[in-house]
Protein backbone atom coordinates (compact mmCIF):
# COMPACT_ATOMS: atom_id res chain seq x y z
CA UNK A 1 0.00 0.00 0.00
CA UNK A 2 1.43 3.54 -0.86
CA UNK A 3 0.46 6.75 0.80
CA UNK A 4 1.32 10.33 -0.92
CA UNK A 5 2.94 8.22 -3.50
CA UNK A 6 5.48 6.73 -1.54
CA UNK A 7 5.78 3.04 -1.17
CA UNK A 8 6.17 1.44 2.71
CA UNK A 9 9.70 0.42 2.28
CA UNK A 10 10.77 3.94 1.13
CA UNK A 11 9.14 5.82 4.62
CA UNK A 12 11.34 7.24 6.91
CA UNK A 13 10.08 6.00 9.44
CA UNK A 14 8.34 2.83 10.39
CA UNK A 15 6.09 1.99 13.26
CA UNK A 16 4.34 -1.53 13.13
CA UNK A 17 0.66 -0.84 13.17
CA UNK A 18 0.82 2.95 12.18
CA UNK A 19 -0.73 2.50 8.43
CA UNK A 20 -3.57 0.22 10.20
CA UNK A 21 -3.83 3.19 12.68
CA UNK A 22 -3.64 5.90 10.19
CA UNK A 23 -7.17 4.18 7.91
CA UNK A 24 -8.64 3.69 11.02
CA UNK A 25 -7.95 6.96 12.51
CA UNK A 26 -9.20 8.56 9.12
CA UNK A 27 -12.10 6.26 8.63
CA UNK A 28 -13.25 7.62 12.46
CA UNK A 29 -12.70 10.97 11.55
CA UNK A 30 -14.40 11.18 8.35
CA UNK A 31 -17.50 9.70 10.26
CA UNK A 32 -17.91 12.03 13.26
CA UNK A 33 -18.67 15.34 10.35
CA UNK A 34 -22.45 14.21 10.89
CA UNK A 35 -22.11 14.17 14.85
CA UNK A 36 -21.63 17.82 16.51
CA UNK A 37 -21.26 15.95 19.91
CA UNK A 38 -18.41 14.26 19.30
CA UNK A 39 -14.22 15.40 19.59
CA UNK A 40 -12.78 16.06 16.51
CA UNK A 41 -9.08 14.98 16.29
CA UNK A 42 -6.52 15.75 13.48
CA UNK A 43 -3.30 14.25 13.06
CA UNK A 44 -0.12 15.81 12.04
CA UNK A 45 3.46 13.98 11.96
CA UNK A 46 6.91 15.27 12.27
CA UNK A 47 10.42 13.85 12.43
CA UNK A 48 10.15 13.97 16.30
CA UNK A 49 6.65 13.15 17.27
CA UNK A 50 3.24 12.56 16.60
CA UNK A 51 0.49 15.42 17.02
CA UNK A 52 -3.03 14.80 18.15
CA UNK A 53 -4.77 18.50 17.63
CA UNK A 54 -9.04 19.78 18.68
CA UNK A 55 -10.38 22.76 19.20
CA UNK A 56 -11.90 22.92 22.93
CA UNK A 57 -13.23 26.31 23.13
CA UNK A 58 -13.61 28.19 26.65
CA UNK A 59 -12.34 24.60 28.32
CA UNK A 60 -9.39 25.20 31.14
CA UNK A 61 -6.96 22.32 31.50
CA UNK A 62 -9.12 21.31 34.49
CA UNK A 63 -11.78 20.18 32.79
CA UNK A 64 -9.63 18.15 30.31
CA UNK A 65 -8.28 14.51 31.15
CA UNK A 66 -6.57 12.25 28.88
CA UNK A 67 -6.24 8.94 29.77
CA UNK A 68 -3.73 6.00 28.83
CA UNK A 69 -4.94 2.57 28.29
CA UNK A 70 -3.58 -0.26 26.23
CA UNK A 71 -5.49 0.26 23.75
CA UNK A 72 -5.35 4.01 23.40
CA UNK A 73 -6.20 7.30 25.02
CA UNK A 74 -8.98 7.98 26.49
CA UNK A 75 -10.00 12.12 25.88
CA UNK A 76 -12.84 13.52 28.16
CA UNK A 77 -13.93 17.27 28.12
CA UNK A 78 -16.31 18.48 30.94
CA UNK A 79 -18.08 22.10 29.69
CA UNK A 80 -21.00 23.31 31.16
CA UNK A 81 -22.47 20.63 33.40
CA UNK A 82 -21.33 17.87 30.21
CA UNK A 83 -19.08 16.21 29.00
CA UNK A 84 -17.78 14.64 25.75
CA UNK A 85 -15.59 11.45 25.27
CA UNK A 86 -13.47 9.88 22.88
CA UNK A 87 -11.27 6.69 22.99
CA UNK A 88 -8.90 7.19 19.75
CA UNK A 89 -7.08 3.59 19.35
CA UNK A 90 -3.44 3.84 18.97
CA UNK A 91 -0.94 0.92 18.69
CA UNK A 92 0.47 -0.71 20.78
CA UNK A 93 4.57 0.81 20.25
CA UNK A 94 3.22 3.79 20.65
CA UNK A 95 0.89 3.90 23.51
CA UNK A 96 4.28 3.96 25.59
CA UNK A 97 5.62 6.92 24.28
CA UNK A 98 6.39 9.99 26.21
CA UNK A 99 2.84 12.33 26.09
CA UNK A 100 2.68 15.48 26.73
CA UNK A 101 -0.54 17.88 25.96
CA UNK A 102 -0.72 21.70 25.66
CA UNK A 103 -4.00 23.51 26.04
CA UNK A 104 -4.22 27.11 24.46
CA UNK A 105 -6.60 29.67 23.28
CA UNK A 106 -8.96 26.99 22.89
CA UNK A 107 -7.04 24.63 21.38
CA UNK A 108 -5.69 21.56 22.46
CA UNK A 109 -2.55 19.51 21.39
CA UNK A 110 -1.10 16.34 22.28
CA UNK A 111 2.65 15.67 21.42
CA UNK A 112 3.40 11.81 21.41
CA UNK A 113 6.78 11.28 20.90
CA UNK A 114 8.75 9.13 18.17
CA UNK A 115 11.82 8.19 20.55
CA UNK A 116 11.49 9.03 24.02
CA UNK A 117 9.74 6.50 26.15
CA UNK A 118 7.43 6.94 29.34
CA UNK A 119 7.66 5.77 32.65
CA UNK A 120 5.79 2.98 32.58
CA UNK A 121 3.45 3.95 35.75
CA UNK A 122 2.31 7.20 33.75
CA UNK A 123 -1.67 6.43 33.47
CA UNK A 124 -2.67 9.91 32.25
CA UNK A 125 -1.39 12.41 29.95
CA UNK A 126 -0.35 16.12 31.86
CA UNK A 127 -0.01 19.36 30.78
CA UNK A 128 2.82 20.68 29.60
CA UNK A 129 4.61 23.47 32.07
CA UNK A 130 4.92 26.79 31.12
CA UNK A 131 8.06 28.95 32.04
Amino acid sequence: MSYMGKKKKDCLFHVDGFEEWMDQFCSDSCSNFSFPNQIHIDLCETEQEYILETDVPNVSEQNVVIKKMETGLNICILHNNSSLQRIIPLPATIIYKKMLACLENGYLAIHISKNEVANKHEKKVLFQIEN
